[in-house]
């Protein structure tokens, strides 16, 4: 793209190609279990990166890593040291090559919840964004599951096929809602 060889294509064709791979591959007996990935069945999943998308707890290790634990009910953010010199140093003096450890608050946890649980079709839990203020009766919600961009579902948030093609708006607005 830089060099002017490659254009990505714009929203239109971008929403018809996301359209043509959906039917291709459902056609072949793949699921879309999540936004851009497809299995035959649970157990083709990519349990890797399910980890994440499920909010799991997940240890970043290495020069440059990143990970997500929870201590004592916090959610923690944490990164290790870019440079392999500085990660091997902070490992041998502390057992961690952790260069930042930030306690998430329950907004910015729940942030992240909602941003990668809507990825997969299995959603994420009310309860899991309660701290955004989003429940099966807040206006937003309500309006979204009227449009046909989430299921409706009392439990959890779940984007529908439509929503899913639209992901960065539905999102956004969820993340926002109670910032007016």
């Amino acid at each position: 793209m830089r060099r002017g060889l490659f254009a990505p294509p714009g929203d239109e064709a971008g929403a018809d190609l996301y359209d043509a791979t959906q039917t291709v591959l459902e056609a072949e007996g793949f699921e879309a279990y999540e936004v851009s990935n497809h299995a035959r069945g649970p157990a083709a999943r990519s349990r890797h990166n399910l980890v994440y998308w499920q909010g799991l707890d997940y240890l970043g290790v290495g020069p440059g890593a990143h990970g997500r634990i929870t201590r004592g009910g916090v959610r923690e953010a944490t990164r290790s040291h870019d440079r392999p010199a500085d990660y091997i140093r902070a490992v041998a003096a502390g057992g961690a090559g952790f260069a930042e450890c930030e306690a998430l608050s329950p907004v910015e946890a729940a942030e992240e919840r909602l941003l990668s649980g809507l990825r997969i079709a299995r959603g994420v839990g009310f309860d899991e964004v309660a701290a955004l203020g989003l429940a099966p009766e807040h206006p937003v919600v309500r309006r979204l599951t009227a449009l046909g961009l989430l299921a409706d579902d009392p439990l959890r948030l779940r984007a529908t096929a439509d929503g899913r093609r639209l992901l960065d708006g539905v999102t956004t607005e969820l993340a926002t809602a109670n910032l007016a």
